[in-house]
């Protein structure tokens, strides 16, 4: 059976866009990501779906995830509402800045690479992730591989960069009391959040493959409420970039739809699992998939550049 969607164009595996949507909330419950980073790519590299439509989809299921997936966090203790509110007005403008770029990209005029048509979006968009992805993904194995011997109690990393920030104290100042972070700087706050949300914008991302190893490395957070509290500030990052990419045409509700009859479920599964693995094991679990992620891309972007010309 397949179903041809209506906004992307295409015509798709109901089962097999559900198994995807499964995978993905199970990787957002673990890891604390939205799963944007991995949804994106695989659903433009198996479905054909185009990426703008791919990232401001990714979006709208990740909205769903992050809730379910944050709902179980939260009765775990792993949120730290208050921070993760502190970050969102960065976020926010940093992820309009990312949809605006998405934009200005679509308008770019297409190259023709031995007779093949290529959109901007499809040379811009995998470049970038193979900036990012391998870079947080490396920070990690080898900090996890590190730690996995000899791990500060309750899952703390000691990190010199936070140590650096956490001593920047322009006004105002917020105190976290419940996660055991010193007084943070808000426009420090403020800064980290534009991050993640300029690559959510941009990618169709939750920004949670940047925003758990910033929380754990730049503000000291433990691992678990990492996870817990990126997924609390996707919730929120990810309805406006709903919302924003909606208004541009890029989200194909049928699809959206699909991706979360599984994600809900796979995310409930993969927060329960957080609390039977060590926090470093975690780190290092997830390195691991983001180097996946980063391995489809690539290939994605060869067949893009060297298969016409090898036929």
């Amino acid at each position: 059976m397949e179903l041809h969607l209506p906004i992307a164009d295409v015509t798709v595996s109901p089962v097999a866009v559900v198994l995807l949507g499964a995978v993905i909330g199970f990787l957002a419950g673990l890891f604390g990501v939205g799963g944007g980073f991995l949804g994106t790519p695989l659903l433009n590299l198996v479905f054909g779906v185009p990426y703008n439509v791919a990232a401001g989809t990714s979006l709208a299921q990740i909205l769903g995830t992050s809730i379910s997936a944050a709902v179980k966090h939260r009765g775990l203790g792993n949120v730290d509402a208050k921070l993760g509110f502190c970050m969102l007005l960065g976020g926010w403008v940093g992820l309009e800045s990312g949809a605006r770029v998405v934009e200005a990209l679509k308008k770019v005029e297409p190259v023709t690479i031995d007779g093949r048509t290529v959109v901007g979006l499809d040379l811009f968009i995998p470049i970038v992730f193979l900036v990012f992805l391998p870079t947080v993904a490396t920070v990690m194995w080898r900090e996890s591989r590190r730690a996995q011997k000899r791990e500060p109690k309750g899952g703390m990393v000691e990190s010199s960069l936070a140590d650096r920030l956490q001593r920047v104290q322009t006004p105002p100042v917020v105190r976290f009391a419940s996660s055991g972070v010193p007084d943070m700087s808000l426009p420090i706050l403020l800064a980290i959040g534009f991050g993640p949300g300029f690559l959510s914008g941009l990618l169709g991302v939750g920004g949670g493959f940047v925003l758990v190893p910033t929380l754990i490395y730049a503000v000291g957070l433990p691992t678990r409420a990492a996870i817990g509290t990126s997924l609390f500030h996707m919730i929120f990052l990810s309805t406006f970039g709903t919302f924003t990419h909606a208004h541009k045409g890029n989200v194909d509700p049928v699809l959206a739809a699909l991706l979360l009859v599984g994600s809900i479920i796979g995310a409930r599964i993969g927060a329960s699992t957080t609390r039977r693995v060590r926090g470093a094991r975690l780190r290092y679990w997830f390195s691991l998939v983001v180097y996946g992620a980063a391995a489809a891309v690539l290939a994605k972007l060869v067949a893009l550049l060297l298969l016409p010309r090898m036929g």
